[in-house]
């Protein structure tokens, strides 16, 4: 009775938390490049990794913005020098 209720309870951890990931799936990842072109939508997507870094920080959107983000500072900083 004890292996049954074992196999039970794995199986129901199993279950619950198969849904549980760290990629966001409703959400299709934007390149560096997509962000870098769109800087609306990368002040957007920037807010939301800020106010929510314990969650967001780490997801590709996330990361792939503040890359983007880089890449705007330097190409705004090469500007400024010509």
């Amino acid at each position: 009775m004890k292996k049954m209720t074992s196999i039970l309870l794995l199986l129901a951890t199993t279950i619950s938390l198969t849904g549980c990931n760290e990629t966001d799936t409703g959400r299709p990842t934007k390149t560096v490049g997509w962000f870098f072109e769109h800087r609306d939508e990368l002040a957007v997507a920037l807010k939301a990794c800020r106010d929510n870094p314990g969650e967001l920080a780490k997801t590709p959107n996330c990361v792939n913005a503040n890359e983007a983000r880089n890449k705007v500072t330097v190409q705004e900083m090469k500007d400024a020098l010509k």
